[in-house]
């Protein structure tokens, strides 16, 4: 799934909606402890659900409906064929909200009393279904499904750019059951759809699979039936209904002698095409590029393609994305999904990792391999840039928050900062054959299922043969960046590094990582990796070349780290004007003084802001001191240090 951020992000900065959106995050989050295990030892969920919904098996979902785009009304006949995987099942229990009504339904063709309430439709069976044994039920249904206009309203009824009605769907993370009688379990894929769509014939239906039948109906109606046989997640199910046209071609996979096709929906107007056109050709490129990075489209026997819907972003319906708009990121994001998402599902939404982390991450290697390593750490540098811009926040979904759809879909942390770790973990394996192996055995291991963060760690750690235990504790279930402070200098033909390291965080002590160092003399560069396992560490190496100009050293020059960082050169012992250190500068969200001098007295600290009003002020007693600059505005701020003699130094700091 993919947002306009930006534009979204000043409509609910107008509206004052409290709000931690997807591509971006305008709160801070509340801090946690996120330790891996307490995380696991509670379990996961979004709602309480009835445990009755886990004593059957869905093997087939077929949705039968009647649609109007300028009509926010459905009706219908779902029919659900499941396996009992219990004893004695004397209960059937679906999901559909209580504002939708329930005509009728069958249990293997026969009419049983049902109850429904509290969002679930309960039937109670004449006779018990033994486990292995399968059945098959139908519900008559109709209703308005409420919406609250927001991204994720289950069915939405608008009007495209040009005038025209349209409806369609997004049913993540739960809001299938806001316009279909269904079972909500991500673990619970059927094993293929039916949807067949009745509208008005002024219209076009689109949806899952393959088109196997047009049907003309009478009083000017017709019914699309749309097939497809591969397992599915209830969320990727959809129907989009509009003036469309198509717009179609066939896209190579990873041996070009073997292709998709490419099935467009778009609206029913001359403009349209020509202004889109360039980006959908897109698809073609992105569809072999991945299918080479992560092994052949998974849906390729059926099709991929896009439906027009006037929304803010896109939604990775299986094999017929949602679009909203054409853009080289949204369009390879959704495409992506296809693989991290939809043939390999987040096994619950505290791993949202799985599929937005992931896709969003595909963006980077589309740009990477299409376009330019300049322009992909452009793109990497603005995920950076928006994960330090806060000081806390986990990937992972802690379970007190999967309640909040904001918080699941959180652009920060579940896009860019889940893209941030994939990109760290590809340097620390340093070995791209491996990484991209890796990714390729995680899609067969876990094709048309699910998985964890843990599941995926697991195949990291069998291809590599190494723990990556530490990694994952500390990026994808700890919150924060590290904070560093980089010493150099160089004495004859060796340089000599001192590395310290702080947590933005309030978690824990630092980040166990790799990292680079370049050095340029004499017109040539050289990069030297490390790895920092201790928060204060010392490190040298041979380098005969004479560095004659500070700015020639360079920390993390590929940008592989999120991290705040200060890079000074000290040459012999520190000047007493150097007897402070003040870092990051600039800085985000915490400042960190430190004193380098043997502890003999007490400092006054005060800074200042440009109007000269002091903001902040503190006694610095021991060798260094942490002050949290979250609520500070950005600007330049004046910092004077003071002792008990009177001597007072002033340093300008920065706040971005």
């Amino acid at each position: 799934m993919y947002w306009l951020s930006y534009f979204i992000t000043c409509i609910f900065i107008i509206l004052n909606f409290s709000l931690n959106g997807q591509y971006w995050n305008n709160n801070s989050i509340e801090k946690h402890s996120c330790c891996k295990q307490a995380f696991l030892e509670k379990g996961v969920g979004t709602y309480e659900q009835n445990p009755k919904l886990h004593d059957y098996n869905i093997s087939f979902y077929k949705l039968d409906v009647q649609v109007e785009p300028d009509e926010h009304y459905i009706e219908g006949i779902v029919t659900i064929k499941a396996k009992s995987t219990h004893s004695s099942l004397d209960t059937l229990v679906f999901e559909l909200m209580d504002y939708m009504d329930v005509e009728e339904v069958l249990v293997n063709n026969t009419s049983l009393d049902f109850i429904h309430s509290s969002n679930e439709i309960v039937i109670s069976l004449n006779e018990p279904i033994s486990k292995g044994s399968y059945f098959e039920v139908s519900i008559d249904y109709s209703g308005m499904p409420e919406s609250d206009h927001n991204f994720f309203s289950g069915m939405n009824t608008g009007t495209c750019s040009y005038g025209t009605p349209v409806m369609w769907t997004l049913s993540q993370p739960n809001n299938a059951r806001q316009w279909w009688p269904c079972k909500q379990v991500l673990e619970d894929k059927a094993d293929s759809v039916h949807v067949f769509i009745t509208t008005p014939d002024e219209f076009i239906a689109a949806s899952n699979g393959l088109l196997t039948n047009v049907t003309d109906l009478p009083e000017n109606k017709v019914r699309y039936e749309w097939k497809s046989n591969y397992p599915i997640a209830y969320y990727l199910i959809s129907l989009a209904v509009a003036k469309y046209r198509e717009y179609n071609f066939y896209a190579p996979l990873s041996n070009p002698e073997d292709s998709v096709f490419i099935q467009n929906f778009i609206y029913d107007h001359d403009d349209i095409l020509s202004q889109n056109k360039e980006e959908i050709d897109l698809t073609k490129d992105f569809m072999t590029l991945f299918s080479e990075l992560f092994g052949d489209y998974p849906f390729a026997s059926e099709k991929y393609g896009h439906a027009m819907a006037p929304m803010g972003g896109g939604m990775e319906h299986q094999t017929i994305s949602t679009m909203g708009f054409f853009s080289f990121d949204i369009i390879s994001h959704e495409l992506a999904h296809h693989w991290f998402g939809n043939n390999v599902t987040c096994a619950t939404w505290n791993d949202i990792w799985i599929n937005e982390g992931f896709a969003t991450y595909s963006e980077y290697l589309a740009l990477e391999h299409l376009e330019s390593r300049e322009k992909a750490d452009q793109k990497m540098a603005h995920f950076h840039n928006s994960v330090i811009s806060e000081p806390g926040g986990s990937v992972f979904i802690p379970y007190s928050e999967t309640t909040d759809v904001w918080r699941i879909f959180n652009g920060r942390l579940s896009y860019r900062k889940g893209a941030a770790i994939i990109h760290l973990l590809r340097f620390e394996i340093d070995d791209d054959q491996l990484f991209f192996d890796i990714l390729k055995e995680f899609q067969q291991i876990y094709k048309d299922s699910v998985a964890t963060g843990e599941d995926f760690r697991k195949v990291v750690d069998e291809m590599s043969s190494k723990n990556w235990e530490w990694f994952f504790q500390q990026w994808y279930y700890d919150e924060g960046h590290p904070v560093f402070d980089i010493k150099w200098n160089q004495k004859n033909d060796s340089i000599f590094l001192t590395v310290e390291q702080h947590r933005s965080a309030d978690t824990s002590d630092f980040f166990a990582t790799s990292f680079e160092m370049k050095f340029s003399c004499n017109n040539s560069d050289t990069i030297v990796r490390f790895f920092q396992s201790n928060k204060n560490q010392n490190f040298s190496f041979y380098y005969p070349c004479q560095i004659d100009d500070p700015s020639k050293v360079k920390f993390d020059p590929n940008n592989w780290l999120f991290k705040e960082f200060q890079l000074r050169e000290f040459i012999g012992e520190e000047t007493e004007k150097d007897h402070i250190s003040v870092y990051p500068n600039p800085f985000l969200n915490k400042l960190f003084i430190k004193r380098h001098t043997q502890i003999s007295e007490k400092l006054n600290i005060d800074i200042f802001d440009v109007t000269g009003q002091r903001i902040y002020s503190t006694i610095l007693e021991n060798d260094k001191a942490t002050i949290n600059t979250h609520k500070w505005s950005s600007g330049l701020f004046i910092i004077e240090i003071k002792d008990n003699n009177g001597s007072t130094t002033h340093k300008k700091i920065i706040k971005n």
